[in-house]
């Protein structure tokens, strides 16, 4: 592990300690170490165990100087989860303030065919249509960030979904959304 003291004492310039920093995080990803990502959140929701889905960006975030760190660093559409708060508060003009947290990408729990239902599976999933008002599955059909035909990535299969909607067998799941 590098010490981050001797980085910092030594002679090196912005740019070549941003080199050894990408270069490091690119090590632990190979070995399978997820790596926080530090973004910022409005204060109000700035608490540990907090999930969020990044959205759509507004007109006045595109134009924001904080972009990079507030929006970039995170992927359209995917669940995350606030996992280390910071005191680091920046100005908002959407929010008043932001705060700048740790998050991490969190699986989303949504319904497949039994037939996709593999794990670490790739695929398209086509939106369901369901309009059995009272079936408890219902959310993880109709999830309105996912229209269409949504590539995700099945990372863990959780319970048999008795489907009244659906010809065909189908299971609860977690999934990330695939890049």
């Amino acid at each position: 592990m590098v010490d981050a003291h001797v980085v910092f004492s030594s002679n090196l310039s912005v740019e070549e300690l941003c080199k050894i920093i990408r270069r490091v995080t690119l090590i632990f990803r190979c070995w399978g170490v997820k790596m926080p990502v530090v973004t910022l959140i409005n204060h109000l929701v700035a608490r540990e165990g907090f999930k969020f889905i990044r959205g759509q960006p507004s007109e006045e975030c595109l134009k924001c100087r904080l972009r990079p760190v507030c929006l970039d660093k995170l992927k359209l559409n995917h669940l995350y989860e606030v996992v280390k708060v910071t005191n680091i508060k920046n100005p908002c003009k959407l929010y008043g303030y932001v705060t700048t947290v740790e998050v991490e990408e969190r699986p989303i729990m949504l319904v497949v065919p039994k037939r996709l239902a593999l794990e670490g599976l790739k695929f398209a999933r086509k939106s369901i249509e369901c309009n059995e008002i009272k079936c408890p599955y219902r959310p993880y059909c109709n999830i309105e960030y996912l229209k269409g035909n949504v590539p995700i990535k099945i990372v863990r299969i959780m319970d048999r979904v008795n489907c009244r909607a659906s010809k065909e067998s189908m299971v609860l799941v977690e999934a990330v959304l695939a890049d």
